[in-house]
C-alpha cells in the first residue's frame, strides 16, 4: 500500500473542503494533525528505511502547514 499517495490525497481533500467553505481551519487543522499523526506511526512500521524517512518528512511537512494556519501567527494582506 502506497502511504504516501493515501495521505496526500486525504490533504488535498481536507484543503479543498477548507477552500470551499465546507471545513473551518480549526477543524481542518484537527484533520491534517490526524494525518501527520498516521503518517509518523507508518514510518515506524514500515521495513525500508528511505520510505519511512520519506513519510516522517511528509509529517512534517504537515506539522509546517498547522502551525502557519495558526491565527495567532497568520498575516492579513
Amino acid at each position: 500500500m502506497n502511504h504516501l499517495k493515501k495521505y496526500a490525497d486525504q490533504v488535498k481533500y481536507i484543503s479543498d473542503e477548507m477552500k470551499s467553505g465546507q471545513m473551518t481551519l480549526a477543524q481542518g487543522a484537527v484533520q491534517l494533525q490526524a494525518v501527520a499523526t498516521l503518517a509518523e506511526q507508518d514510518a515506524g512500521q514500515v521495513g525500508n528505511e528511505q520510505y519511512a524517512q520519506r513519510l516522517r518528512k511528509f509529517a512534517e511537512m504537515i506539522y509546517a502547514l498547522i502551525e502557519k494556519m495558526n491565527p495567532e501567527r497568520r498575516v492579513i494582506q
